[in-house]
Parts: C-alpha cells; sequence; structure tokens
C-alpha cells in the first residue's frame, strides 16, 4: 500500500505528517497533527494554510516567478480567508492553521496527498485544483519526496489532503 511508504517516512525519518479530514480514520491516528475540518471545507482551509504562507512569505517567489502562472489571482482569492473566516466556515482554530502551515511551508521536501473523499465532491475538481496550487507554490513539485499525488482504492486511506515530509 502507498500509505506504507508515508508511514515509514514517519516513523524512520521522523517526517511529519498531517492528516486533514471531517472523521478521525485510523490514518488521522498516525498523524502528527489531525486537523478535523467540516465536510465540503477542503478549499477554505487550503486557501487558509497560502494565506498564512503568503502573510509571512513562505513561499518561493523565484520558483512562482519562473514556473507558476496566475499566482497573483490565487493570492487575491486567498486573502479573502484570512483565520477568523476559515475558523468560522470549517471549525479549524486559527493557531492550529497556522501551526499546520509552517510545517507544509517550511519543511522539506514535502508532499501533499489526497484520497477519494476529497475527488468525489460535487467540487472534486476544484479540489484537486486547490490542493496543486499549494504544492506549487514552493517547489513542491518535480522533485524526489514532492508533489501532488492521490492514493486511490484503499480502505484504510479515506482522507483528504494528507501532508508528510519524505526525507
Amino acid at each position: 500500500m502507498s500509505l506504507q511508504h508515508v508511514l515509514a517516512g514517519k516513523e524512520l525519518n521522523r517526517a511529519n505528517m498531517i492528516v486533514i479530514d471531517p472523521r478521525m480514520t485510523r490514518t488521522a491516528a498516525h498523524a502528527t497533527e489531525y486537523v478535523r475540518i467540516r465536510n465540503g471545507t477542503d478549499i477554505p482551509v487550503i486557501y487558509g494554510l497560502l494565506w498564512h504562507v503568503f502573510e509571512n512569505g513562505w513561499e518561493d517567489k523565484e520558483f512562482i516567478r519562473q514556473r507558476v502562472y496566475g499566482m497573483d489571482d490565487i493570492r487575491k482569492e486567498v486573502a479573502k480567508w484570512t483565520p477568523d473566516e476559515v475558523e468560522r466556515v470549517s471549525g479549524v482554530p486559527g493557531e492550529q492553521l497556522k501551526r499546520v502551515a509552517k510545517m507544509f511551508a517550511t519543511e522539506k521536501p514535502a508532499t501533499l496527498i489526497w484520497c477519494m473523499g476529497a475527488t468525489q465532491h460535487t467540487v472534486g475538481t476544484a479540489n484537486v485544483r486547490a490542493f496543486c496550487i499549494a504544492a506549487a507554490r514552493d517547489r513542491n513539485v518535480g522533485k524526489f519526496g514532492t508533489g501532488a499525488n492521490i492514493f486511490r482504492g484503499t480502505p484504510t486511506c479515506r482522507a483528504r489532503p494528507i501532508s508528510a515530509s519524505i526525507s
């Protein structure tokens, strides 16, 4: 199973694993940080994470300038998702969101993994686009241990985004 590789990275390399899901799952039980969200609030949470990244300058500005198209439009949308607004919509406390954003933005390498729960919403395509935007903001694509990935078809992996720094 693919999840076994993530768990090995967590256990053997002391990588962090963040699980964001409405339910406490077996996957979430292994998390360094479990973030409970209201169902259907994936995009506000991702944009809330990006709010902290942009607010604190944790993004890779040169990579974005050279390789990412339309990030200025994303910044405008993300600016609407302040910590208070994300907490109101998703239920995620502002301090937890900031802690998770810092972990994902500053610990390298990092990957973003999601499962079928995120794709099988009426806005599943939009969820996937938001996840890829989150990965692209800081060179988390195209290098070993990075990327935007989907795990499909395993009963133990129903979580929404999982982030793990795997070295």
